[in-house]
């Protein structure tokens, strides 16, 4: 601006000698009648306008995946439904059979796996206490057998001689009770009976002496071969019962598979019946999505048939959570239109009501309607009221651009393309001054330096000053007028 304000200063004061010369050839006295205004501090405000509709955020085709006739229909366009909520029931016979047979099949299975674990508990808990006692025999045969080899030891043998010695005093004392009692008798001062009772006692301490004898005589002499042997044969016995019981322990592992395959038949059972009740459940259609009820598709007695992939549509529903309004704008406007820039939203059938919205999408490729190139702008609109209807007509607003205390001026006072110029009004005559311009709506223009609040600018001359068929001031300044285009001065 620099380069070029005083080239323009220049214009202008030649402009303004050239003006001062063509009134004196006209012969005009009287002073011209000027458009002028008056700088002042305002509010600019930039905004782009666009049309579009109210939209939903998407749309949900429901579908019946279950084959029946239609039983009960629980919404109507229009009404509110949230997620999960039954809006469709459908009488499936089919479905209904295949859930009782599911059910029966599971009992059935699982009673089968209840009695392989009771036949594995019980045989196992068996074979165990067969391992258990015929490990008790064989390390009792083992002991008698190790015992045996060992021979007798010097306690014991001493325990049999003191057992020898004992039983021999017993001896002796019992054969002089006998002699006693037999000379008693003889001489009769006992009766008959004294007599066989010592005779009695004799006979036992003689057996326990014999008794005696041969137990010391047998540690003396140690096991005889055919003890050894019956030893020997009691512990391969008992061998051979802890092999038989640890292999009906191992059979446990063909209980266990057993109640493996049970196991596994039950959760078949359990899959099948889920499968069953699933399909089943399918024939009460629940919303997947909260929104309105755009469009009904079923009747109560309708026929309908379903499939894996979807089946009969009964239903369309429209998400309104969040609401949208998409509206087109021009391509020379969308340029300043982005992600989260605030807009107003207006409806033509709520004239009363604004709604606040931002911008929330912005396409990326264009449309061509009627020779001119629109983008589509998505606008998130809050409307906690309910009050608009999806489809209806509605003008966005977008606030470009709010500032409040800036100097401005009408557009026509700004002239020039690259170095900006304007003519204050200084005592009736034109003064131009080089300003710095800031934003503008397409009406007036923000002045950020050149200018003070309360300067007088010119603006032109009035309409219809100069009388028919006078010629136009050659050496005034003509500038081409543009149409306003926000943004720029």
């Amino acid at each position: 601006m620099r380069r070029w304000w005083p080239v323009g200063l220049a214009a202008l004061v030649v402009v303004a000698a050239g003006y001062g010369y063509w009134r004196a050839r006209t012969g005009r006295a009287e002073a011209p009648r000027w458009r002028t205004a008056v700088v002042q501090r305002g509010e600019l405000r930039v905004a782009v306008t666009a049309s579009g509709t109210v939209q939903p955020a998407s749309q949900v085709e429901v579908k019946s995946r279950a084959t029946g006739v239609v039983r009960a229909v629980y919404a109507r366009e229009g009404d509110a439904v949230r997620a999960g909520q039954v809006l469709v029931l459908i009488e499936d016979p089919d479905a209904q059979s295949a859930v009782r047979d599911a059910e029966a099949q599971l009992a059935a299975a699982q009673a089968r796996l209840a009695q392989a674990q009771a036949q594995r508990a019980s045989l196992r808990a068996q074979a165990g206490a067969e391992v258990r006692q015929a490990q008790a025999a064989l390390a009792a045969a083992r002991a008698r057998l190790d015992k045996l080899r060992q021979g007798a030891r010097p306690e014991e043998v001493a325990q049999a001689e003191q057992a020898v010695r004992a039983a021999e005093a017993e001896l002796t004392l019992r054969r002089q009770d006998l002699t006693r009692a037999t000379q008693l008798y003889g001489q009769g001062f006992v009766p008959r009976q004294q007599v066989d009772q010592a005779q009695a006692s004799l006979a036992a301490a003689e057996a326990a002496y014999r008794s005696a004898l041969e137990r010391l005589e047998q540690l003396q002499a140690g096991p005889t071969a055919a003890e050894l042997q019956e030893a020997q044969a009691a512990v391969r016995q008992a061998e051979a019962q802890v092999q038989q019981a640890r292999a009906r322990l191992l059979e446990d592992w063909v209980r266990q598979q057993e109640v493996a395959a049970a196991q596994a038949a039950v959760d078949q059972a359990r899959v099948r019946l889920r499968n069953a009740r699933d399909r089943l459940a399918e024939s009460r259609i629940r919303a997947p999505v909260s929104g309105i009820v755009a469009r009904r598709s079923v009747e109560v007695g309708q026929s309908v048939i379903g499939t894996a992939q979807g089946g009969t549509p009964v239903m369309s529903l429209a998400v309104t959570e969040p609401l949208y309004a998409r509206v087109l704008v021009d391509e020379v406007d969308i340029a300043r239109i982005r992600v989260g820039t605030p807009a107003v939203v207006r409806a033509d059938a709520l004239p009363e009501a604004a709604f606040p919205g931002q911008v929330e999408a912005v396409a990326a490729s264009a449309q061509v309607n009627n020779n001119v190139v629109q983008y589509e702008v998505s606008v998130r609109v809050e409307d906690p009221r309910r009050l608009l209807k999806l489809g209806m007509t509605v003008e966005a607003e977008f606030q470009l651009l709010r500032r409040s205390g800036v100097l401005l001026v009408p557009r026509e006072a700004v002239r020039g393309e690259r170095s900006r110029l304007v003519l204050v009004v200084q005592g009736g005559r034109l003064l131009p001054r080089p300003v710095t311009v800031g934003d503008t709506d397409g009406r007036m223009v923000e002045i950020r330096a050149g200018l003070r609040e309360g300067e007088v600018v010119y603006l032109g001359e009035e309409r219809g000053a100069a009388p028919a068929g006078q010629p136009r001031n050659p050496f005034l300044p003509q500038f081409p007028r543009r149409p306003p285009s926000p943004g720029r001065p």
